[in-house]
């Protein structure tokens, strides 16, 4: 893993700054502590902080081809660069390394960019430069594991893993997006479509490449998540599915273990880590090390289950505390690090478990992604049930006696303030989100910029749900879709952010294309299921909060595929979220200090403060710390940015 950056001029006779250029890269030295480039011609320049992995010695980089067709910065790990390799030399080139990033270059020129993109097995951000053309490409995988940020600015394209790269530029100005804030307060992910927290720096999609050919700019997306309506999915059978999914889960984690460095694994004690680091243990991983990080408050970690595990297969297991006290004194770092406010409260701890990790290995394999994959929510992925409850009650006649139709009506009134629920996308959204539309109008007061922003926001989701409604597919898989294209994307890039701050390199078996477009071809009922034909009639008079975790099964391929080989302890444990305390932080002993960092000058530029002041004073319900968190975040990232 590396940090790269860069900048390329409209005009290609303009010198770029070289000052700049070194600027812009050694800001993320934390990303690549082992090594620094730079390569400056007229026009374009190219940074580059490597974090040495595959191949130590002869890695470095920006990495210029010999002919003169291309320059490439790179950040990332091509697991199939073997084969790509093999084939390249059959068309004739070749290789002075046996580095990943030599086999990435040649095969954007040999092949073309698209193609190339398309054959890639990996995860990676680069920028790759044609001199002949003065065109620069820049892409993303196609789940947007490694981050890339860009903006245009006077004629110059600048581009970095971090958008520290673009703030290196003291002129650079500075200047809140506020839909992207009314949207992170909505569904706490840090970018708006493609743009991020500030204004004109934007992210490069995932799945998807920029190119800029003199002042012309195309975008392109290279890979789509399959959308496979249920009627034309194949199911052959529970255990040829199980050996199937087996393999491909499998191959997925040996293609992780390729490093020339130290390797090991978080674990939580959770099915998706225990799996991870079950097939890491049984694929012969030496030396093996495990990692888990919790809170000294009573349900404050998960150690129980993690050393379960690691008894279990015996490895070497290490846990780690973090005090109240630590959590804080890391918050503020966190932010300056990431240029944003932090999106879930565990970034803190994995920062922190990431430095004490570093000590003894510089690779680890996480489990983000298995959720999303195989419907691991369990409440939010159980929602469309009462989507198709409602128009069940809709229904003239019908299963219902008068006493449960009238029962069901008002539990789904409570919920969502109606029983008819005739719209999939408004039913799915009352339950995703953090800070609810009445909440954030009362927050924000009467601004333009609000009216604007939950315009903007309503659009995007209106667009989002009219083209999985196109597509055919059940309820359940548009919410399973949603889940991998919106809310994973927070996951990974919290993951990258807590893990390159110190210098480590995660990586994320569940997130495998090949692994995510076979999953997505499964039937359903792999994913999540009634236990049986006595729950399915009990949940049928039931709405979804009251049935989820107990009359159904989440992950069920995942359970199947390793029955009798994890602990059921393990096995068959819910879904829980990291425990941190935050409403009993909030609500307590931290209260004053969010009122500190909340109720600010520079906060009341975009909040109204008195509604803010009662909000702080009147959140006790359970979760509703969260909201204090994500408003503190706010208050720190503006003090510490638009100061």
């Amino acid at each position: 893993m590396c940090g790269i950056a860069g900048l390329m001029a409209l005009d290609k006779t303009r010198q770029v700054d070289p000052e700049l250029l070194d600027r812009m890269t050694d800001v993320l030295v934390h990303r690549g502590p082992d090594g620094r480039g730079t390569w400056i011609r007229e026009g374009i320049g190219f940074g580059h902080r490597r974090l040495a992995i595959i191949d130590p010695r002869d890695g470095a980089q920006p990495w210029v081809d010999e002919q003169g067709r291309g320059v490439l910065t790179y950040n990332g790990e091509l697991y199939n660069h073997v084969e790509l390799r093999h084939d390249l030399e059959a068309k004739g080139e070749r290789f002075r390394t046996s580095c990943d990033t030599e086999v990435v270059l040649k095969a954007l020129i040999v092949y073309g960019v698209n193609e190339a993109l398309d054959r890639f097995r990996g995860m990676f951000a680069l920028g790759f430069y044609e001199p002949q053309d003065h065109r620069l490409t820049l892409a993303r995988d196609p789940l947007g594991i490694k981050p890339l940020y860009w903006t245009l600015r006077d004629g110059l394209v600048r581009f970095g893993s971090e958008m520290k790269s673009i703030l290196a530029d003291p002129t650079f100005p500075r200047q809140v997006e506020t839909t992207t804030l009314v949207n992170y307060l909505a569904h706490y992910r840090l970018s708006f479509r493609d743009r991020t927290l500030f204004k004109q720096i934007r992210e490069v999609p995932a799945g998807s490449y920029l190119q800029w050919e003199g002042r012309r700019r195309n975008e392109k997306r290279y890979w789509s998540l399959p959308r496979i309506p249920e009627a034309e999915k194949v199911d052959r059978g529970a255990e040829a599915t199980a050996t199937e999914f087996r393999e491909k889960l499998t191959a997925a984690v040996q293609r992780r273990l390729m490093a020339d460095v130290p390797l090991g694994a978080y674990l939580s004690g959770g099915i998706d880590s225990t799996v991870l680091v079950h097939l890491m243990h049984q694929l012969g991983h030496p030396n093996l090390r495990t990692y888990s990080i919790g809170f000294p408050e009573e349900g404050g970690n998960e150690f129980e289950y993690s050393m379960l595990v690691a008894k279990e297969l015996g490895i070497k297991h290490h846990q780690v505390t973090l005090t109240e006290e630590g959590y804080f004194k890391e918050f503020a770092p966190l932010i300056g690090l990431k240029d944003t406010p932090l999106s879930v409260p565990n970034e803190v701890p994995l920062r922190f478990l990431s430095r004490h990790l570093k000590h003894k290995i510089t690779v680890v394999l996480s489990g983000e992604g298995a959720d999303e994959l195989l419907g691991g929510y369990t409440q939010l992925v159980r929602s469309p049930h009462d989507f198709l409850l409602s128009k069940a009650l809709q229904e003239e006649g019908g299963a219902f006696s008068s006493d449960e139709r009238a029962r069901l009506e008002s539990s789904l009134v409570n919920l969502y303030g109606t029983s008819r629920l005739d719209n999939q996308r408004d039913q799915f959204l009352a339950l995703y989100q953090w800070v609810p539309g009445m909440q954030r109008q009362a927050l924000f007061g009467d601004s333009a910029f609000l009216r604007e922003a939950e315009r903007e926001i309503r659009d995007d989701w209106e667009e989002t749900w009219a083209e999985l409604d196109n597509s055919g597919l059940d309820p359940y898989e548009k919410v399973l879709h949603v889940l991998e294209l919106r809310h994973l994307p927070v996951l990974l890039q919290r993951l990258d952010a807590t893990t390159m701050a110190e210098g480590v390199e995660g990586r994320v078996p569940f997130t495998d294309r090949d692994l995510v477009e076979y999953c997505s071809s499964l039937p359903l009922h792999y994913k999540i299921r009634w236990k049986g034909e006595a729950e399915a009639e009990q949940a049928a008079k039931m709405n979804a909060l009251e049935v989820a975790g107990s009359l159904d099964l989440t992950k069920y391929l995942l359970r199947l595929t390793f029955a009798g080989e994890i602990p059921d302890a393990i096995l068959m444990r819910p879904k829980t979220a990291f425990p941190v305390p935050v409403d009993a932080w909030f609500f307590g002993t931290r209260h004053e200090w969010a009122r500190q960092h909340i109720l600010t000058e520079r906060m009341g530029s975009l909040f109204d403060l008195k509604e803010t002041e009662r909000l702080l004073g009147s959140a006790r319900a359970v979760q509703e710390g969260m909201k204090i968190w994500m408003l503190a975040n706010i208050g720190i990232w503006l003090d510490s940015y638009f100061s």
